[in-house]
């Protein structure tokens, strides 16, 4: 039954990501050292983790477009006959980012090259909302969340607070969360592009586990319209991780145990939590530079016997009709049952019909045989969950080599 629903979640997961990914752009225009704009050069984007490849053109004004990137590090060329090859390396596409590359052609020979090292700027021009810093795989992982849940990160930003948790009747798994003194269902969650909103209640779906996420970003102020949704106050972005040219993954597993725990000093004893959460992730090629896969999976065991509440019931001696010890004890209520007790064999009875003393053998006593001369004991009810996520996507290029044209005017 395990397997079968972490499948089901599989199967879910990867026709979400077949729809709808988080993509960006990259663009600019070419000159020569005079200034002047170069059309017809030809620019290929390389994506250094898996390879892929897609090719535009400049048009008449020098400009070019290279649309629907995913995301992650790239490499740009760009040549024509009569200049050196242009490079420009450790472009990396996030989260709402378009860079914009200008590309400087050089004249000389195509075999000779022109390669910028340093990192292209991240200042992003073409969107008029404000967002964060982008949260990337290694930070996500590095930070401290409570029960590893990705949506922890939105307060870390300073402009949202965590108003509640969703109702138990949904995804409790969801959060309230005020950004920019917005209400807490005014939040879009978008997951690979997709909505992920609980439109029910206006919380989040579940999020992918921290070791499935590439990137995490809130983006607050005015809103793209691309976004869609609810995000009068904030949007938030999650992108999982996709294969690459080379195999990767790990495993990991975190716990917590009552054994390692100090008692709080009120407290009567150790509600003995025990909370295990393991999984692993692997990532690849299936076919070289062109389909590639990315599957995760976590388990999260709980189980902790609370002892948060307190009762009084029939001590052993007052099955029997004997109260005395109660009453030496200065039990509460004691007082009051006075005027009813009667002295039978040297004992303070309270007298107990047959249907009371019936019920008292078949149920009070196997509920507890306090020490307490009160009944006074603690209880509480044992809480055994298992939560279990699998996430599994997969990326095909449709074409490695894509031409895409910008037109004057466009």
């Amino acid at each position: 039954m395990r397997l079968f629903a972490a499948v089901c979640i599989c199967f879910f997961v990867a026709s979400i990501v077949l729809f709808a990914q988080a993509l960006s752009q990259i663009s600019g225009t070419a000159t020569d050292p005079t200034g002047a704009v170069v059309p017809g050069v030809e620019i290929t984007v390389i994506q250094t983790q898996t390879g892929v490849k897609r090719t535009g053109t400049t048009d008449g004004n020098g400009f070019y477009v290279i649309p629907n990137l995913p995301l992650g590090p790239y490499r740009l060329e760009a040549s024509k006959a009569g200049f050196r090859t242009f490079a420009q390396e450790q472009i990396v596409l996030e989260l709402g980012s378009s860079p914009v590359i200008p590309v400087a052609m050089a004249v000389g020979n195509p075999t000779e090259q022109v390669i910028v090292e340093t990192r292209a700027s991240d200042v992003e021009t073409r969107s008029a909302g404000v967002g964060t810093t982008v949260m990337e795989s290694r930070q996500i992982l590095d930070l401290p969340l409570n029960g590893r849940q990705a949506t922890d990160l939105i307060p870390l930003s300073g402009l949202a607070v965590q108003t509640g948790a969703a109702p138990t009747y949904t995804m409790y798994t969801g959060v309230n969360i005020s950004v920019a003194g917005g209400t807490s269902w005014s939040v879009q969650y978008n997951l690979d592009g997709a909505p992920n909103v609980d439109a029910y209640v206006g919380t989040n779906m579940p999020m992918p586990f921290p070791d499935a996420l590439q990137e995490f970003k809130l983006s607050t102020s005015a809103q793209d319209p691309s976004f869609g949704g609810h995000s009068s106050g904030g949007t938030v972005d999650a992108v999982t991780k996709s294969g690459t040219s080379a195999f990767h993954g790990d495993v990991f597993e975190f716990f917590r145990n009552s054994d390692l725990n100090a008692r709080d000093f009120f407290a009567a004893g150790s509600d003995g939590p025990k909370r295990n959460q393991f999984g692993g992730v692997l990532g690849g090629p299936i076919k070289k530079d062109k389909l590639f896969f990315f599957l995760g999976y976590q388990e999260t065991m709980t189980r902790q016997n609370l002892v948060n509440s307190s009762a009084y019931v029939p001590t052993a001696a007052e099955l029997t009709g004997n109260v005395a010890p109660f009453i030496a004890a200065g039990c509460p209520g004691a007082a009051g049952m006075a005027a009813s007790l009667v002295l039978a064999n040297g004992h303070l009875v309270l007298p107990l019909s047959p249907a009371a003393l019936k019920i008292s053998s078949t149920y009070l006593t196997p509920l507890a045989k306090p020490a307490d001369p009160c009944g006074h004991v603690l209880y509480g009810s044992p809480l055994h969950q298992n939560q279990l996520q699998a996430s599994l996507r997969a990326d095909y290029q449709l074409n490695s080599s894509q031409t895409y044209l910008k037109f004057p005017g466009q």
